[in-house]
């Protein structure tokens, strides 16, 4: 069996280093970016090919990008200091997709809102609620990830939601959580505990503008759905 080539050892217009430096990112797979990030691959296997294997063990950067550190740890040849690298980059990604909503009236461009959550969240294999926080302007001032596990009331303690705005100076807030494998629709707890929420938050001035589900299928405006619990 011949032995594999290290990277260093190809031709120089196919490393991916050169290749991006030359050709730019675009010319480049998924894998071999990838691969500049990890630097090094493991015994038996270059970074082309380590990066090939994580892409379709977590179904590409999405996947990536909702992954847990200790799911990337558990790929073998992936140390603490290649999942900080690619910790880092996925981080990159996140505040350059949340940063627009950080300029704009989330209520008058929702549709920005709805890709940033969608990219966040939809591919996350666990529930996650989060809340949103929002100046006057209605412009993105802070996310706080609450709570991960199955989402209902007893879960999510009203007082905790409270402190959140409270420490975050919030005028208002915009709740949100996913439905890992299933369609984008408010359960009968979503919509108690929504109203719970709705009620503690009135208590000090703090308006709730809307909850939103993400599913598989797409999202669900519990305020368009509902718009009684909001009243």
């Amino acid at each position: 069996m011949m032995e594999k080539k290290h990277i260093k050892e190809w031709p120089e217009d196919e490393r991916p280093r050169e290749m991006l430096l030359e050709k730019g990112p675009g010319a480049l797979s998924d894998a071999a970016l990838l691969a500049i990030l990890l630097r090094t691959g493991r015994k038996g296997q270059n970074a082309i090919e380590l990066a090939r294997e994580m892409i379709e063990r977590f179904g590409g950067f999405t996947g990536l990008l909702s992954a847990r550190n200790e799911d990337i740890l558990q790929v073998k040849g992936i140390g603490k200091a290649k999942v900080a690298q690619i910790i880092a980059a996925l981080e990159i990604v996140r505040r350059q997709s949340r940063q627009p909503l950080q300029k704009i009236n989330v209520i008058e461009n929702p549709d920005v809102l709805y890709v940033y959550l969608k990219t966040s969240l939809q591919h996350l294999p666990r529930e996650e609620f989060r809340i949103l926080h929002l100046n006057r302007s209605k412009h993105l001032i802070g996310e706080e990830t609450l709570f991960r596990g199955t989402v209902d009331e007893s879960a999510i303690y009203a007082r905790e939601v409270v402190d959140s705005a409270i420490r975050r100076k919030a005028s208002a807030l915009i709740f949100v959580h996913n439905h890992p494998n299933g369609p984008a629709l408010a359960s009968d707890e979503d919509k108690v505990l929504t109203a719970a929420l709705i009620n503690a938050c009135k208590a000090i001035q703090i308006a709730v503008l809307d909850h939103i589900v993400i599913g598989q299928d797409g999202y669900l405006s519990m305020r368009r759905s509902y718009p009684e619990l909001f009243a």
